[in-house]
């Protein structure tokens, strides 16, 4: 291996961590506006949706230098390949954090009290856990750790199972006051966004495994689901 080459994918890795860290902090700011109701806290992670796509263009022009002029192959080429696909993940993680921010705006600007609005245990507990699950997903891509990585797969199962549940809380509310509805509405919008979250990291941790191991794990993983669903 190259001095270039060894340069070059420290420059790659280097980039995706950064994007990795500004993803991660854009979460984590949308869940405490979220959960403090922070419509400033909110604008601001609006505001800084730009940065992190701008992040995500510069990776994937990075990336594709990077196989153009040194054609790397085997897991150095795994390493290129996964480095962008996690880049596209976490700007879709961003969008989503985004997605949080605009309706913790919505909600302070619907006119209803704060104190009238009230945050389902389950989707708390699914905020809670998404930003865990990204966390460890982007330690994992430091460490190489697969097994992290499938834990992590297996883990949003329980963050579906808690999405679920936001229906029941959705269908009790409206049955007990109907006029509490648009709100309710979009706290059950803000628990899709988060269940989506936990998605693109069950995704970052398939793309480490690849990275890793060589091993596509992708249809693997709906095969077992739907043997699970009928059993």
């Amino acid at each position: 291996m190259t001095r270039h080459w060894i340069r070059q994918i420290e420059a790659v890795r280097s980039h995706l961590l950064s994007m990795g860290t500004h993803a991660e902090a854009q979460v984590s700011e949308a869940t405490r506006a979220l959960h403090d109701l922070d419509r400033e806290r909110a604008l601001d992670v609006i505001a800084e949706d730009d940065q992190l796509d701008e992040m995500d263009i510069d990776l994937e022009e990075e990336c594709l230098h990077s196989i153009a002029l040194f054609q790397p192959v085997a897991s150095d080429l795994r390493l290129i390949i996964s480095s962008m696909s996690v880049g596209h993940e976490l700007e879709r993680i961003g969008d989503l954090a985004v997605n949080i921010a605009e309706s913790v705006v919505r909600l302070r600007d619907g006119g209803v009290a704060t104190s009238q609005i009230v945050l389902p245990d389950c989707l708390k507990q699914a905020n809670q856990q998404a930003v865990e699950m990204l966390r460890k997903s982007l330690d994992a891509f430091i460490e190489r750790d697969a097994s992290t990585c499938r834990q992590l797969i297996y883990q949003d199962r329980e963050l579906d199972r808690l999405h679920r549940q936001i229906f029941e809380w959705l269908k009790e509310g409206i049955a007990k006051n109907p006029a509490d509805l648009d709100w309710m509405i979009e706290i059950t919008g803000i628990s899709r966004h988060v269940e989506r979250m936990a998605d693109h990291v069950t995704n970052i941790a398939e793309i480490v495994i690849y990275w890793v191991e060589g091993e596509i794990v992708r249809h693997r993983q709906s095969a077992d689901d739907n043997q699970d669903d009928s059993a």
